[in-house]
């Protein structure tokens, strides 16, 4: 499935090469199974009403965004994504740098002049946590 981007509107991002399931990377906790659910769930969510989505941690105006970045990020995990969201660089399948993506969607967070959409960049860093990290709260709430 090829998909638009908050950076390249209306071109196209192919899919990473299909070569069955591989190991997830490392610092990933949680299942590929509940990987792949938390990206059906977000890509359900994004033709509903901004209100809708089940985010409390985010607001109204900033939903699109993050659902885009909830997906980006969850595929991009499951492999099925060759850039990583925020740097849009290239990495070897499993072994990414999640630790580094996270801390770069920090700090757009927190840049004034940051090119990269605050809910965007919040989406990504919350799918990160979540994934790496047992006691974090899903992105979005089943």
């Amino acid at each position: 499935m090829a998909e638009t981007s908050w950076w390249n509107p209306g071109g196209t991002q192919p899919p990473a090469p299909s070569t069955g399931p591989q190991p997830l990377p490392s610092s990933v906790v949680r299942s590929r199974a509940e990987l792949e659910k938390l990206r059906d769930d977000a890509l359900a969510a994004q033709p509903r009403d901004p209100g809708d989505a089940r985010m409390s941690w985010c607001s109204p105006d900033g939903v699109a965004g993050a659902l885009e970045a909830i997906v980006h990020t969850s595929r991009w995990l499951l492999g099925e994504r060759e850039r990583a969201p925020i740097t849009r660089e290239l990495y070897d399948y499993p072994d990414l740098p999640v630790g580094r993506i996270a801390g770069r969607a920090t700090d757009a967070i927190f840049e004034d002049n940051s090119e990269i959409p605050e809910w965007y960049a919040g989406g990504v860093r919350r799918t990160v946590e979540w994934a790496t990290n047992a006691a974090k709260e899903r992105p979005i709430f089943e």
